[in-house]
């Protein structure tokens, strides 16, 4: 009886395991058709960028949806494992009732039948249980990922302004149009402010955020151009960079300063992320 009663648990947990990973499956061909991918070893977090915030959003529900139906699959296992258990006692007691020999040891044949049953509804509770947990866990992997995605996306909108001088009753608004207008730009700004600790005699960074991504791409890519007005020469304009963006930022910027000053006969500077080194005269 042990035994079969372990195979069954063994079905059942596999019969879960195959929902989940077709469910799984299907969201990864989404993956693949939505990014234009054709081989499913290469989708990684450079692919999953190519998604839409919609795509996404799609697809990680999808993915919650599978571990919910595996959670809905091992819940309906439980309970038909214990369904048979209890089955399987009755038959027992009624082989046991049927026989006069058998009905002499029939406590003991009754406690044997009920330490087994105890013991594998012990067993297979804490494999369920381990299983539920650990799907679980995915469960709020999928959430923390969607939340991040969002995140990402309201970050995409941003642009940072740095050398805004900054006054009292300032209209920042109108400040940063001014620069905006500098480079032949006049976006839709959905929220200005500072950010950081007021500082006697600095200027705190100012944070804006525009209608959408396409517009801060189109103003990075003009930002240099600050560089030769006369105004806002000392307005530097960058991505909002998260945490670790900035630590690795301001690292870069370390190693760029103590290039300049070990080697002074190069131009060195900083390109998408990467310090380079260069002849003043060459390219």
């Amino acid at each position: 009886m042990a035994m079969q009663l372990t195979e069954l648990l063994r079905f059942s947990t596999e019969d879960a395991n195959d929902l989940v990973e077709g469910q799984m499956e299907t969201t990864l061909r989404k993956v693949m058709e939505h990014t234009k991918c054709t081989d499913w070893r290469k989708v990684n977090s450079t692919v999953l960028t190519k998604l839409t915030k919609a795509q996404l959003v799609e697809c990680l529900n999808e993915a919650i949806i599978a571990v919910g139906l595996g959670q809905e699959s091992l819940e309906d296992a439980v309970a038909d494992y214990g369904g048979l258990l209890e089955n399987q006692v009755r038959l027992q007691a009624r082989v046991i009732n049927r026989d006069e020999e058998l009905l002499k040891c029939k406590n003991e044949q009754l406690e044997a039948i009920q330490s087994t049953v105890k013991s594998e509804l012990k067993s297979y509770s804490e494999v369920t249980k381990k299983g539920l947990e650990e799907r679980a866990i995915t469960a709020q992997q999928v959430k923390m990922a969607v939340k991040t995605a969002v995140k990402e996306d309201d970050r995409s909108r941003n642009v940072m302004m740095f050398g805004v001088p900054e006054t009292a009753a300032e209209d920042l608004e109108s400040k940063a149009a001014e620069v905006f207008e500098q480079l032949e730009e006049k976006p839709k700004v959905v929220e200005c402010h500072r950010v950081g600790v007021q500082k006697e005699g600095a200027s705190r960074p100012v944070k804006v955020t525009l209608s959408s991504s396409d517009t801060v791409g189109r103003i990075l890519g003009k930002s240099r151009q600050l560089k030769t007005t006369d105004r806002f020469s000392r307005v530097f304009i960058s991505k909002d960079l998260t945490v670790d963006e900035r630590n690795a930022r301001k690292k870069l910027v370390m190693e760029l300063k103590q290039k300049r000053e070990n080697e002074p006969g190069l131009y060195h500077f900083i390109r998408n992320g990467t310090l380079f080194s260069r002849n003043h005269a060459g390219s």
